[in-house]
């Protein structure tokens, strides 16, 4: 009984700190505002695994996503019992799957921001500006993609579809490769 007490706090504490190193790997891609609190909140906590995992290639900080590869890497090899090959496949699927989930969450928290600016309420705040600035990274790319007619927007809808897209995928692809 303790001891599933203690694993389920672990493994807690790792989801915590895999959606913490890629939030930070998504602030950093976006070029978010570097001084905004929230982003020097999660650089401090992380300041460890950023002296270490500190790998650019082509302006992009994959040293994050490998430390969030490796974390869970080695929390599937301690808590599985499968060989080495199947825990990376676990690894990558369960770090995209969260990548995936936390743009998902950025589409919809920016879609709903701005509605409530569009209805003239005001709370500008660390959290707020940070959440929109992602967004606008995500959804830009679909917008190149799809331009707004008409004055409707129709990117954060078609960014939401795809990366509910590629989620399902890879669940399927996961079953497969565990079938």
């Amino acid at each position: 009984m303790e001891n599933e007490i203690s694993l389920g706090l672990l493994l807690n504490l790792k989801t915590i700190l895999i959606y913490l190193i890629l939030i930070l790997f998504l602030i950093d891609l976006a070029k978010a505002d570097s001084y905004n609190k929230i982003a020097r909140i999660i650089k401090i906590l992380l300041f460890p695994l950023l002296i270490i995992f500190n790998i650019h290639y082509k302006k992009i900080n994959v040293g994050l996503l490998f430390a969030a590869l490796l974390v869970n890497g080695i929390t599937f090899s301690l808590i599985t019992p499968f060989d080495i090959v199947t825990v990376v496949n676990l690894a990558i699927f369960e770090t995209s799957i969260i990548l995936i989930g936390i743009l998902k969450f950025i589409v919809i928290a920016g879609v709903v921001l701005s509605w409530i600016y569009a209805f003239g309420a005001n709370f500008y705040n660390s959290l707020t500006s940070l959440i929109q600035e992602l967004y606008e990274n995500t959804v830009s790319i679909f917008r190149n993609v799809i331009p707004p007619a008409g004055g409707f927007d129709l990117s954060p809808l078609i960014a939401f579809f795809v990366f509910q897209l590629a989620e399902r995928m890879l669940y399927v692809f996961m079953g497969q490769y565990f079938s």
